[in-house]
């Protein structure tokens, strides 16, 4: 079997890379590279429900792809949108805001507010006007005086991404838009901290091809089995042991079981076994 990588860029993938709670090491370093909050807040990085509550059945629903809790409370909200989609700036939006307002329960008081930190990783163009591939965004006046630092909002564009390095969170970047498995190996030589996500990207990939090759098998036993139907409807299958001994023979050669040409072809084990 060829070894093929999948993409981090699946929405499968990217889950459990950096999705699963097992495997909270791999996102708490992505992040280190390109959020500014205490070290200490990455004591308890937890993994939260993405669905985004509604308070009235007619409320939109909303799920994010990936949404954290740090030690503080702070929320890390991660986004990952390989399509252009029309709106999508003012989808990050809305996310924002309704990660905002679902902290608070009826009679809360405001000061129970934790920040908000969104973390959007695009597989296209966003900032047509923004040369950087990274743009970090926050409340802030004309003077550049903060409002607050309860909103954080940080755009990463992969088509951007200079081919060489240049910053903290670009062997991240580059790990996102790997093609082959050649590429895979040398960010694992250069950065170790890659070691385990692209671990996870192999496991998956060969989980994909497995899922591939039982798909095609499953694919074969249903034509082998219609061919039989199909020969019984047609009134040449039954009393003619050659045609069945052709198609057992086909099953044979394909791997199957015994006991599975036996059932599917009605011909005995002992003349299976001579053909």
């Amino acid at each position: 079997m060829t070894e093929e990588f999948i993409s981090p860029l699946y929405d499968f993938v990217f889950a459990e890379i950096f999705g699963n709670q097992r495997n909270i090491d791999n996102t708490r370093a992505f992040l280190k590279t390109l959020l500014d909050i205490p070290e200490d807040d990455y004591a308890r990085l937890t993994v939260e429900n993405s669905i985004l509550k509604r308070f009235f059945r007619q409320d939109k629903m909303g799920i994010v792809d990936l949404k954290l809790s740090t030690k503080s409370g702070s929320i890390i909200h991660i986004e990952l949108q390989v399509e252009k989609k029309a709106h999508f700036k003012n989808r990050i939006l809305y996310y924002v805001a309704r990660l905002i307002g679902d902290q608070l329960k009826w009679g809360d008081n405001y000061g129970k507010l934790h920040q908000v930190i969104s973390v959007v990783i695009c597989d296209h163009v966003l900032l047509e006007d923004e040369p950087s591939y990274i743009n970090q965004y926050e409340l802030r006046n004309s003077a550049n005086n903060s409002f607050t630092s309860m909103l954080k909002l940080v755009i990463l564009e992969l088509p951007k991404v200079p081919e060489q390095a240049d910053s903290g969170v670009w062997p991240w970047l580059r790990f996102f838009t790997c093609k082959k498995k050649e590429e895979y190996e040398m960010l694992a030589r250069r950065y170790p901290e890659l070691e385990k996500p692209i671990f996870c990207v192999r496991k998956m990939s060969l989980i994909e091809q497995w899922r591939e090759i039982r798909f095609h098998k499953n694919l074969w036993k249903e034509d082998e089995r219609m061919g039989i139907l199909q020969a019984q409807m047609d009134g040449h299958a039954e009393g003619r042991a050659e045609e069945k001994q052709e198609i057992a023979l086909k099953m044979k050669n394909r791997g199957r079981p015994l006991a599975e040409i036996v059932e599917d072809t009605g011909l005995s084990a002992e003349t299976i076994e001579r053909l």
